[in-house]
């Protein structure tokens, strides 16, 4: 198992630089994007399509961060708020229903990607380059593999771990 929490520390902190990435690519190109408007009364057409696709990339990689860290889905409150000895089975049961909920929600994505590619969508244009929608919003089946991935680890991880381990921090 501490091969996996390895593991799983190294993805997550390739999630956070991807983060932080297109956060700091973000607001970069935002801030020419105003520049050129104001100074050349223009601006790059597919500036802006392309800022909507980071920010879901960047919001769906943030999701699966924290799904790492448990901190996803409201379940956690019955916890909470459940006597200590309830703790563990409820625990797991909201692991279980989070990997169930995101394996769903990871089949319908494949789906529509799969149907995105079929259908030749385009997400847009960069002058004759075009982006194909399948590649623009492939972050959405990744997160949510990555979610039951950082789920089922977390059922394994024990609460007392020291940091960089495998445990919470």
């Amino acid at each position: 198992m501490r091969g996996l929490f390895v593991a799983e520390n190294y993805i997550v902190k390739a999630e956070k630089a991807a983060v932080v990435a297109l956060i700091f690519a973000m607001v970069g190109l935002s801030f020419m994007q105003v520049l050129l408007r104001i100074f050349f009364h223009a601006g790059i057409i597919w500036l802006d399509p392309l800022l909507r696709h980071m920010a879901v990339w960047a919001g769906l990689t943030g999701a699966a961060i924290a799904a790492r860290y448990s901190r996803h889905f409201a379940l956690e409150a019955f916890v909470k708020f459940a006597p200590p000895r309830l703790h563990r089975p409820l625990e797991v049961f909201a692991g279980l229903f989070t990997m169930a909920a995101s394996l769903l929600l990871f089949y319908a994505s494949y789906k529509f990607i799969r149907d995105e590619f079929a259908a030749g969508a385009v997400a847009f244009y960069i002058k004759d380059l075009k982006v194909p929608g399948g590649w623009a919003e492939m972050i959405i089946p990744a997160t949510f593999l990555l979610i039951v991935f950082h789920t089922l680890v977390g059922l394994f991880r024990p609460k007392d771990a020291l940091p960089g381990q495998g445990g919470v921090y």
